[in-house]
């Protein structure tokens, strides 16, 4: 059994083949000349797991020339590298042509995007499976031994650690990322764009703080190359999970109708908590090219103190007329909070905006179709008004133990609503510059 599993194991490893190992191999024709050195192979781009496309070879070190191969043109990689071809219908030229993507250049060596782990990963080695009489990339290699197997010292390492710790899960273990979850990080120099081989679904399916570390672990050309990549909805809750340093760091970077365009995206009470830390002029150019509605929100927001509730709270939140049935509310709800990631209460107002009463979805669910949503309410309408502290909400939210209470006026009229989220922001900031040490 032990045997089989072994042959097994042999047989599978016979299958791949490292890059590192074929760019140090020679080059022949058919009748065994040798031709050269591998510079580089190019890929064909499209499929999950694509397949090598050309050979460069190059010969010569100080005037170097280069020739160019369909891979279907190897006839043997194990030892040298064998082609089926005669030395004399290869035509050999100065420079190469330009390549879409290239192994070498684009990929060895290189930070990629890691879509399944939602890291920035530097790649070591590639590894090519052999399917039929071509190669696929089928993993990178971004280990410790991918690297030792580059600079040659693979076999002496191995042979050490044997020794000293032979079940040391350096000897077990391959860091090794399937392709499908790779995705290089190349900028276009003149531009300063990127073309990705994630699709948005994919990067809309990493977190948002999660892709906000994946972009600040790349290089400064690379960070905004990828940001300027995303759509604006992304783009603004990547923004939204920044710290404000790297929040202004990355402004610096955009210009005035970028940001604008972000700001717009972003939730109105983060929105609020960036520009209250922009100068104003910057604020004031930014608040100009901002939808005229949302810029008004965002400029009363403004006027509130930061620790007060008009300072913490959103005005994205859902409010119906009180009159509304329970059918119509349900509805309406369905259609228009496709946004809303979460709709914890539902805020029942009447033609002046006057709060009368709070509700949920579940209370909705159960009750008659044909009563009105008034009739849902609870017992009692909790709420904060625009100047009360951020202290006294907490307590007021900790005390009845809601996770969202709107905020009103002098007047009843609902301005908007304060989460658990912003509250614990706020709290956790205070205390945070309580107990920040002194400089000394």
């Amino acid at each position: 059994m032990v045997n089989n599993i072994n042959e097994a194991k042999v047989q599978a490893a016979a299958m791949f083949i490292n890059f590192s190992e074929i760019l140090k191999r020679d080059i022949r024709d058919s009748d065994g000349i040798f031709l050269g050195n591998v510079w580089d192979i190019s890929l064909k781009l499209g499929e999950i797991y694509p397949k090598l496309n050309e050979l460069i070879i190059y010969k010569g070190s100080f005037r170097r020339v280069y020739a160019t191969l369909l891979w279907s043109s190897v006839s043997n990689v194990d030892g040298d590298i064998i082609l089926n071809v005669k030395k004399d219908d290869i035509k050999f030229e100065n420079q190469t042509k330009e390549y879409e993507f290239l192994l070498k250049r684009d990929i060895l060596d290189q930070q990629v995007v890691d879509t399944f782990n939602h890291k920035v990963r530097r790649v070591n080695d590639i590894h090519l499976l052999k399917v039929d009489h071509e190669l696929v990339i089928a993993h990178v290699d971004i280990g410790l031994r991918g690297l030792l197997r580059r600079l040659g010292w693979e076999k002496t390492v191995d042979f050490i650690i044997k020794i000293l710790a032979k079940n040391s899960k350096y000897l077990k273990k391959e860091d090794l990322i399937s392709w499908k979850y790779v995705h290089p990080v190349s900028v276009n120099p003149a531009s300063m764009t990127m073309k990705l081989s994630v699709s948005e679904k994919q990067l809309q399916a990493i977190p948002a703080a999660d892709l906000g570390d994946i972009i600040f672990d790349l290089n400064h050309n690379q960070r905004m190359a990828l940001f300027r990549a995303l759509d604006v909805k992304t783009k603004a809750k990547v923004f939204e999970n920044l710290e404000l340093e790297e929040q202004k760091a990355m402004l610096k970077e955009l210009d005035k109708k970028e940001a604008a365009q972000i700001i717009t995206y972003m939730s109105s009470d983060e929105a609020t908590d960036l520009l209250e830390e922009l100068p104003r002029n910057m604020t004031k150019n930014i608040l100009t090219l901002v939808e005229s509605s949302r810029a008004k929100k965002l400029s009363t927001l403004l006027g509130y103190s930061s620790d007060s509730a008009g300072g913490l709270m959103t005005t994205e939140f859902v409010a119906i007329h009180e009159t509304m049935t329970v059918e119509a509310a349900i509805e309406y709800i369905k259609n228009q909070t496709k946004e809303f990631e979460v709709v914890p209460y539902i805020y029942l107002t009447d033609d002046k905006n006057h709060l009368k009463g709070i509700t949920t979805i579940r209370r909705l669910l159960f009750a008659d179709p044909k009563d009105t949503v008034l009739k849902t309410a609870f017992p009692k309408t909790l709420y904060v008004y625009l100047n009360n502290s951020a202290k006294e909400v907490a307590y007021f939210m900790e005390k009845y133990k809601i996770s969202s209470i709107p905020v009103i006026d002098e007047n009843k009229v609902l301005h908007g609503v304060i989460t658990m989220d912003d509250i614990l922001s706020q709290v956790i900031s205070i205390a945070w510059r309580k107990s920040k040490p002194k400089r000394l």
